[in-house]
């Protein structure tokens, strides 16, 4: 009776004893199958190290973190930290390792070890500097904190402390934070406390460093010599003892709580692989959509100023602000459709010398709205136009975004506050969803001097000056390609010859952005004379949006352009296609332009305003625009931003004449000004060289397009075909200066053009003063084509390079005499004295900057002028002399192309 029970247990074991026997053996056999584990030694470790990356990992570089305890050790594996190489390294990423293994990065992982110490298995790898055209090197770790150097083009162009502790804040968060906190700090370090990081950059970077972790922070040996230099741990800055070759700068790094959004896609990438991820990212972006569509329409965050009535100007001159207004495509158009309305922030902000003049807009802002597809008339595009010639642009990196190929990432700072206007948002990551996240390495990003993701040849970009002005096109730019990439990183100084730098500088003088896809358009407008540069710099003769990913999804987007009159315009919509933002752009008279981005990427436009606390404000133009959020926008942002400032247009167009023990200013020349009032085009400014007084006249770029016309008394051969004295008719009552260059001597006349059509034989010496499309341009002789309606003639070259020529210091007769440069800017000067030489006005144009100077005497030794309109002595409409006619045009905006 106690047995039956049993039997029908031992009768369903028994029929599965042959089942459980294979199984048995099939375990058996795989772990006979399976190698064993790697032997106790540091090479052993490193080999299983170095194939967890798919790479390699040398023996000293790996350091065990402390331990977590007996049972976390056995069960999850104790904590490694190594330096290593991929082997699917980014290409010329050897070329950055002196010793060509190829460029490391800092890794961590989990290690499995038995009791013996051997290890059994590896999980849980994360790269934890991921800088591909970079080098980590020096390797220290102490309790949670880790440092190593990032080298690149043999100098240290970093340091990076990881405290791998977290930021001590998580605590004082809310549950919801924390926990979302804990979910990116596993993503990012394979731990929930995620890392605090700082990063230390140098303007002058060192050949080497050496490390050292103690308790009181990281303690630095900079350069050959071991200059020292401490980071100290309760203060966060760079202690470098009084001494500091190298401008060592240290950044906390902020950490940021990202939202569930952004967590959603790496998280499934992590978990379930490109696929799930895909899925998810695109289930995320119909959510947003269907939650836009159940939003109602918000109000603006802005102010209206009424109707854009124009810009006063003088008879017989354009009138160019506002830009003209945008033709409906949708009929009949909604009310205000297309039409421009000066707008202000709702902040209490003014701009300086604006407000209160009569002559100037009231707003360097106008926006409107445009349906810009009849087939669709539900999609809506807000326009926003932003007058550049009171208005410059900064560019920032995110301290998130974009992730650095070498060296530290960007600190998300803003610029001065109190020139501060607004922020625009700049796409960071989108892509495709489902394809590989290129995120950041595949556009490129150079701010500050140092280029964090190189440029990608042919991208869509938007350049920054270093006086402001904002270019649009595809990179490279000119013929200066070439030599640009010398200057993206920091290099030791022999490297860095030839590298187009500002003056004194190891840095790139630009900034740039580049983004998803290109806008083009030779439809448009044709262009203002003053923008229309040289016939490579034109537009295409199509539109063009170049392909990106997601095209075809309806999300919000965003793109930047330049109009015809060298204005920017900001579009936005909350649900467009690409289709739909590139028709937006064509009605917007746009020429060039580049995509800021799509959903997920923050974007928009939020303007920024100062309080009493000093403390900035931000307020989005539209509610529904996501830049996220605008707190972010005033502080330290995670994401790159586009800021706008305001520009001041009172002060000369070159720097103030100065002088050992004398300094002397600018002042508004006397003569006729083109317009806007507001803005004087020409300076004038007197000084003392050689015992002469020198008086130097400043022509401001872009307010002018010059010509050169033969005098009566010019040189003329028989053969040779009769050249223009007079500019066109139209252009008459624009001339505002005339500028003297002498004329030929009989035997051996220097060369002259005009209109494109050569009077005399140019010979190939001495300098070339060039006029192509109105601009003026300094060579030497014989060193450029003249080029279809091109103005030419050839002239004494009194410095090059910066440097005095001998021609200068040849002593003549005591005579009026001219000499003229061209500044970096474009800015013209001319400098007029009475001397035996060209010495007094050469050096007098050395000390404002110019680097080629040539002397306005075409051999005849005639007495050189400068006349201006409403001056004394009065312009002529002819001269005996050949002349330089300065023809006024009213000031445009300051956004430009970039030249293919």
């Amino acid at each position: 009776m106690t047995d039956r029970p049993l039997s029908p247990w031992i009768d369903h074991l028994r029929g599965r004893l042959p089942i459980a026997l294979g199984v048995a053996l099939l375990g058996v056999v795989a772990r006979l199958a399976t190698p064993p584990p790697p032997a106790r030694t540091a090479d052993a470790i490193a080999g299983m190290l170095g194939e967890a990356i798919g790479g390699a990992v040398n023996p000293d570089d790996f350091v065990w973190e402390e331990r977590g305890g007996f049972f976390s050790d056995a069960l999850l594996g104790r904590r490694v930290l190594f330096l290593g190489v991929p082997r699917a390294a980014h290409p010329g990423a050897a070329e950055r390792a002196p010793d060509g293994r190829g460029a490391a990065d800092l890794y961590r992982a989990r290690v499995r070890l038995t009791r013996s110490g051997r290890p059994v298995s590896l999980d849980g790898v994360r790269n934890l500097t991921g800088t591909p055209l970079g080098d980590d090197r020096g390797l220290v770790a102490r309790g949670s904190r880790v440092a190593v150097t990032t080298s690149a083009f043999g100098v240290v162009q970093g340091i990076t402390q990881i405290d791998l502790g977290g930021d001590g804040r998580a605590g004082a968060r809310p549950l919801g934070e924390r926990l979302r906190a804990a979910v990116d700090g596993w993503l990012e370090t394979g731990s929930v406390d995620g890392a605090s990081r700082t990063e230390i950059s140098f303007d002058n970077p060192p050949a080497s460093a050496r490390l050292d972790l103690v308790d009181e922070g990281l303690v630095m040996a900079l350069g050959p010599e071991a200059v020292p230099a401490a980071l100290n741990a309760s203060t966060g800055e760079v202690d470098t003892g009084g001494r500091d070759p190298f401008v060592a700068r240290a950044h906390h790094l902020p950490r940021r709580v990202p939202s569930l959004g952004e967590l959603a896609g790496p998280s499934a990438e992590r978990l379930l692989g490109p696929t799930a991820a895909a899925a998810v990212e695109r289930l995320a972006l119909a959510a947003d959509r269907a939650s836009v569509r159940l939003r109602a329409a918000p109000a603006a965050a802005y102010v209206t100023r009424g109707p854009a009535s124009p810009e006063p100007s003088p008879e017989g001159w354009p009138s160019l602000w506002p830009p003209p207004p945008v033709a409906p495509a949708v009929d009949p158009p909604l009310p205000g459709e297309g039409a421009w309305v000066l707008v202000a922030p709702s902040l209490p902000r003014t701009l300086p010398g604006i407000e209160d003049d009569p002559q100037r807009p009231s707003s360097p802002f106008a926006a409107t709205t445009l349906r810009p597809d009849p087939r669709r008339p539900e999609l809506h595009v807000h326009l926003l136009a932003i007058d550049t010639r009171h208005i410059r642009f900064t560019l920032q990196a995110g301290y998130e975004a974009p992730r650095p190929t070498v060296g530290p990432r960007g600190t998300g700072q803003l610029p001065y506050p109190s020139t501060l206007r607004g922020a625009i948002g700049l796409g960071a990551s989108t892509r495709e969803p489902g394809k590989p996240r290129a995120g950041t390495e595949a556009l490129g990003m150079v701010v500050g001097g140092r280029a964090l993701v190189p440029p990608r040849d042919g991208a869509a970009t938007l350049g920054v000056d270093l006086s402001g002005r904002p270019y649009f096109g595809a990179w490279p730019s000119g013929g200066d390609a070439e030599r640009i990439p010398w200057a993206l990183w920091q290099r030791p100084p022999a490297a860095s010859t030839g590298a187009p730098r500002a003056e004194g500088s190891t840095r790139f003088p630009w900034a740039l952005w580049q983004g998803p896809s290109l806008f083009e358009a030779g439809s448009a407008a044709a262009p203002l004379a003053i923008l229309a540069g040289p016939p490579a710099e034109r537009a295409p003769a199509s539109a063009t949006l170049s392909p990106g990913d997601g095209d075809e999804l309806v999300v919000e987007r965003a793109a930047l352009c330049m109009t015809d009159r060298g204005f920017v315009i900001h579009a936005w919509g909350s649900a467009l296609d690409a289709a739909a933002l590139r028709a937006a752009l064509e009605r917007a008279g746009c020429l060039a332009g580049v995509s800021l981005g799509r959903a997920p990427d923050p974007l928009g436009v939020a303007f920024l305003s100062p309080q009493q606390d000093g403390i900035l404000t931000a307020e989005r133009l539209s509610p529904a625009m996501s830049i996220a959020p605008p707190e972010h926008a005033a502080a330290a942002s995670p994401r790159p931003f586009l800021f706008f400032e305001s520009r001041w247009t009172h002060g000369p167009p070159a720097p103030d004449l100065s002088l050992p023990g004398e300094s002397v200013g600018w002042t508004e020349d006397g003569g006729a000004q083109p317009p806007p009032a507001w803005s004087p085009a020409v300076y004038a400014a007197d000084t003392v060289h050689l015992g002469a007084q020198v008086r130097v006249h400043a022509f401001a770029p872009d307010r002018f397009l010059f010509r050169l016309r033969a005098g009566s008394r010019e040189i003329s051969p028989r053969s040779a075909p009769k050249l223009d004295a007079e500019v066109p008719a139209g252009e008459r009552q624009q001339v505002l200066a005339a500028i003297g260059v002498g004329t030929g001597r009989r035997r051996g006349p220097r060369g002259l053009a005009v209109d494109g059509t050569v009077g005399l034989r140019f010979r190939g010496e001495g300098g070339l003063l060039l006029v192509r499309q109105g601009r003026i341009e300094i060579r030497p002789a014989g060193g450029a084509p003249l080029g279809p309606g091109a103005d030419a003639t050839e002239l004494p070259l009194t410095a090059d390079d910066g440097r005095l020529r001998p021609e200068a210091r040849e002593i003549g007769t005591m005579r009026r005499r001219s000499a003229a440069c061209v500044l970096d800017d474009g800015t013209l000067l001319v400098a007029t004295t009475t001397f035996d030489s060209d010495e007094a006005t050469t050096e007098a144009l050395l000390d404002l900057g110019c680097a080629r100077v040539v002397a306005l005497d075409r051999g005849a030794h005639r007495n050189a002028f400068v006349h201006r309109a409403s001056g004394d002595p009065a312009l002529q409409q002819t001269y005996e002399e050949t002349a330089l006619f300065a023809v006024g045009v009213a000031m445009p905006g300051r956004a430009r192309r970039l030249a293919p």
